[in-house]
């Protein structure tokens, strides 16, 4: 068996390394370019928030479509947003510095991409592995954070000695990766046995309404990651306000992301112990701490320090929740399941974007970093309260 999974695992292990390269390329480096290019921080969140408020609007569309019968196959479907992405983040390179308006437009249009992109990453996944193709997610999920990993050094040691203007060819080189990933990735679609949906059957109404207790909890998701939007999409300003510049902030980053693999490697063995509710609930007391060690930090040093909260916040909840959604929901709904616990990040990315900008403009770091605090323990208190 172990040897069986070795091919597909590794497959998709490239799709996720290189999916999440380009991802935090585009948006954790958004704001020392769009700063670059003339921007505030409350033009950036502005785009930021733009870009995933279209990115809910399309998500549940394209996931319902995504689940019927006749549809093309996921493979295709990802194939076709990359390269529209790359389209605009072509533009955006030979527009690069002419305009800041237009490059704050074209970037936004490059994030809407990639965040819509990312249930569909993980649906790859676990139709697969509901196809029965022994693929270990945990494993190729980790691969992804340490995608995020050298991505942080490599873009923070770039940006310090070639300035931030490197950002949209680097997004680009690492696009392009992630489409021949995808490309020769072994996905085929499968024929799930209950033809088109019934009438109604699959509207965002009616899945609410089968799914009630699942959209508290996703409610409670939403502020558990505002808290780490928060932190994550301005933790340029926030190693700048430690003492830190852009090699600072690529070390801090990496740090995190080397270490978060620890429960993706290890999550099956987890699921031994516990359900992966429970292990998604308590992701959110970590996401928590981390918010309030993140404030707390006196310098560099300390900051450093509370990135070894990372496993257990973002780490765990990333992989559980992929396991936690394919657990609960009905066979004809698992993607669009992944595109709404996908669009938990978006609304809190829209969240987080407009309040972080603004907070830091008129409250400072400090103020933001409090507001994540608050948000991080009221999610946690959110999900705890309507588990299922």
């Amino acid at each position: 068996m172990k040897n069986r999974a070795f091919m597909p695992t590794a497959s998709y292990a490239a799709v996720q390394f290189f999916f999440w390269f380009a991802y935090g390329t585009a948006l954790a480096y958004a704001s020392p370019y769009l700063l670059a290019c003339g921007l505030t921080n409350t033009a950036i969140g502005l785009i930021n928030a733009a870009a995933c408020a279209l990115s809910i609007l399309i998500q549940p569309a394209l996931a319902a479509y995504a689940d019927l019968e006749n549809s093309p196959s996921l493979k295709r479907i990802l194939t076709v947003l990359l390269v529209v992405m790359l389209f605009f983040n072509l533009l955006l390179i030979l527009t690069a510095g002419k305009n800041g308006a237009v490059s704050g437009l074209l970037l936004g249009t490059v994030i809407l991409g990639i965040q819509v992109c990312l249930p569909f990453v993980n649906a790859l996944a676990t139709e697969s592995m509901n196809a029965g193709v022994p693929l270990n997610f945990g494993i190729a999920r980790g691969f992804g954070s340490i995608g995020y990993a050298v991505m942080s050094v490599t873009m923070g040691q770039l940006i310090a000695h070639r300035g931030a203007e490197i950002q949209p060819a680097a997004l680009g080189c690492f696009s392009v990766c992630l489409l021949v990933s995808v490309l020769l990735f072994p996905f085929r679609k499968r024929r799930k046995g209950t033809g088109e949906p019934r009438r109604g059957r699959g509207s965002l109404k009616a899945f609410v309404r089968r799914y009630r207790a699942f959209c508290v909890v996703l409610g409670g998701f939403v502020l558990v990651y505002v808290s780490h939007v928060l932190i994550n999409n301005y933790i340029y300003q926030i190693v700048v306000d430690k003492g830190g510049d852009s090699g600072h902030m690529g070390t801090a980053m990496a740090l995190a992301g080397l270490v978060e693999v620890i429960p993706m490697f290890v999550f099956p063995r987890m699921l031994r112990v516990r359900g992966s509710g429970f292990w998604a609930r308590l992701s959110g007391i970590f996401f928590t701490l981390k918010a309030l060690g993140t404030l707390l930090a006196p310098s560099m040093g300390a900051l450093y320090l509370v990135q070894l909260l990372q496993p257990m916040g973002w780490g765990l909840l990333t992989v559980a929740s992929v396991y936690y959604v394919n657990e609960r929901m009905q066979e004809e709904d698992r993607i669009k399941g992944q595109a709404c616990m996908a669009m938990t990040l978006t609304v809190a990315t829209i969240l987080g974007s407009l309040g972080g900008g603004w907070l830091i403009d008129t409250a400072g770091v400090r103020g933001m970093l409090i507001a994540a605090v608050l948000c991080g323990a009221a999610g946690t208190g959110i999900v705890y309260a309507g588990r299922t």
